[in-house]
């Protein structure tokens, strides 16, 4: 076997023929093992990963691939290039030739020296995990191997199957109730997205609606990165072109409200990149989807299952009838690394079997993970400073909050800003400008949890161009709660109103945004015949700059005294700080 070593993803038809054909030959062929994923991995990680293309010839025939990437943060280890993109991954080539790939593919991975190989995500089936233990031994490499996801799978079978398939799905309660819940609020109809032309504004429908639900539910999506959406475009491009792509898309009166991003390969539809409107949350649209879609393909002959694909979201279990496993693999040169890979699978498979420690495991990794990030950003002397302060503070401390109100008639703001009402596509935008900003981020998940609760109403304020530079929210002034000083304020007014939660992101600090925000936000409140207050804890000095600088005047503080665990919080009417 020869092997032939490329730094990127070639656009050549001859390679893409003669891979798609190798693929179309395995034992679990997949649109992810195809050259147009790996060719759009490829590009859309092209910043941040480089590329390692094996080619394995035997003679002038393509025998075989593998398709890796190396992070540029750790030189001496390879993966898959496709492995945070695709559900399954593996060696390509066809099950007779994989011992002689596998092989081929350590020997010049010596050559090269590297020492670690991860291969994540073959399936259990795959003839390479058959291979790889006698191979790796002879080539001296160790190897670990573990379960890494359980998918779930809808296997079609025959005629009977089929039908009784259907009965299954006629007779589920849950999403009978949810699809009636649906067509009460109007007709609704799936269509299929297939055509280049057709996939632009889906497909941003999509990354919005993906990125809304993650802050929805505190979690931060991967498409916020521009990697991710690079990629997906690119994935676009090149599978809708060859015919795999099959967008779904379920309307209400013509109106989308929930897509999957999936693909028909090989007999398979795959459930790949599910995702709905948030304002139709309560009528549960994405599982109204995947109970349409399940219905569509139990009655198309060629459709052999569906894939659900990885997550274990509790509603693949109702449609699942089978399982596909896959396997985690990690290849090293040198015992000392073997050791540290498998101390790390006892690590994961401890935490797996017993819950509750392994949520201590990961507090322990995130409170290790503050500390660290708290270091790098500040040093060594001032995190410790830091936490002896918090220790001093467990014993006594002193906090004050300084409560000032906007004048009756305040000032015109010249500036070109527009404060207007949040809304959930505001939260994307604003994830997607702040996606290398991790406080913006979880600033922007707390707004995302506000906007779905009645009570409290999010601003925006946007520049000139539109883009959102600063946040803030308002809420009523009686019996709010000062958070800082965990107090709720005696009644004022019974339509005053209080400013809080203000937020610039990084990028546009030290621009005047928050004054400029809170400024436009009194005058609002003032049209509306609502006293606007606003609060600072009293050592925040870029805050009271900026309150002070909005017009807005001191009117009282609350001192908070803590001793051993005891609180007394008391009104003041001047104070020094101001």
């Amino acid at each position: 076997m020869r092997v032939t070593v490329l730094k990127e993803i070639p656009e050549d038809p001859d390679l893409s023929a003669a891979w798609n054909t190798l693929v179309l030959a395995m034992e679990n062929p997949e649109v992810f093992f195809t050259y147009q994923w790996a060719l759009a991995a490829s590009r859309g990680f092209q910043n941040h990963l480089s590329t390692l293309l094996f080619l394995v010839y035997d003679f002038d025939q393509l025998a075989g691939l593998v398709a890796l990437a190396i992070d540029p943060r750790a030189p001496r280890a390879a993966f898959f290039l496709t492995s945070s993109t695709a559900d399954y991954c593996d060696i390509v080539s066809t099950p007779e030739n994989r011992r002689a790939v596998v092989l081929a593919l350590l020997e010049e991975f010596k050559k090269l020296g590297l020492s670690d190989l991860v291969l994540a995500n073959v399936p259990a089936n795959s003839a390479t995990l058959q291979e790889l233990p006698g191979v790796a031994g002879s080539q001296r490499f160790y190897v670990t191997s573990r379960t890494a996801y359980n998918c779930g799978v809808i296997h079609m079978g025959g005629e009977k199957q089929r039908e009784t398939l259907l009965r299954s799905l006629a007779g589920k309660s849950r999403e009978k109730r949810a699809l009636k819940r649906l067509t009460d609020l109007g007709s609704i109809k799936v269509i299929h997205l297939t055509e280049p032309e057709q996939i632009g504004a889906s497909l941003e429908s999509i990354v919005s609606a993906q990125i809304s639900r993650f802050l929805a539910s505190n979690r931060v999506s991967p498409l916020v990165g521009p990697e991710r959406r690079a990629f997906l475009q690119q994935l676009s491009d090149l599978l809708s072109q060859s015919g795999w792509l099959k967008i779904s898309q379920l309307e209400i009166d013509g109106r989308p409200v929930a897509w999957n991003y999936g693909f028909r390969f090989g007999g398979s539809w795959f459930w790949y990149l599910p995702t709905f409107e948030m304002e139709y949350a309560h009528v549960s649209p994405g599982s109204c989807l995947l109970r349409l879609l399940v219905e569509e393909g139990a009655k198309d002959s060629s459709l052999q299952w569906m894939d659900l694909g990885l997550g274990d979201e509790s509603y693949k279990d109702r449609y699942a009838n089978e399982m596909r496993e896959t396997r985690y693999v990690r290849l090293s040169r040198g015992f000392p690394r073997h050791v540290l890979s498998v101390g790390r699978q006892m690590v994961s498979t401890t935490a797996a079997r017993f819950p509750e420690l392994g949520e201590k495991l990961r507090q322990a990794r995130a409170s290790y993970g503050t500390v660290a990030t708290r270091v790098r950003e500040t040093g060594l002397a001032a995190t410790a400073r830091y936490s002896a302060r918090r220790v001093v503070r467990s014993i006594a401390s002193q906090d004050e909050v300084l409560l000032f109100e906007a004048p009756d008639a305040p000032a015109d703001d010249p500036s070109t800003t527009q404060l207007i009402p949040l809304t959930r596509e505001h939260l994307v935008e604003g994830s997607i400008l702040n996606a290398e900003d991790p406080p913006t981020l979880r600033y922007l998940m707390r707004c995302a949890g506000r906007l779905a609760q009645p009570g409290a109403s999010g601003f925006l304020l946007q520049d000139e161009t539109g883009r959102p530079i600063h946040f803030l929210w308002i809420d009523n002034y009686d019996g709010f709660r000062l958070a800082e000083i965990e107090h709720n304020l005696e009644p004022s007014s019974s339509n005053a109103a209080m400013i809080f939660d203000c937020w610039t992101p990084a990028a546009e600090r030290g621009r005047g945004h928050y004054a400029a925000a809170i400024h436009q936000a009194a005058s609002q409140l003032r049209q509306e015949g609502r006293p606007a207050w606003i609060f600072s804890g009293a050592t925040n000095a870029a805050s009271l700059h900026g309150i002070l600088k909005a017009g807005f005047q001191y009117r009282f503080s609350m001192l908070r005294r803590t001793q051993l665990g005891r609180s007394i919080v008391t009104r003041l009417e001047t104070t020094a700080a101001v």
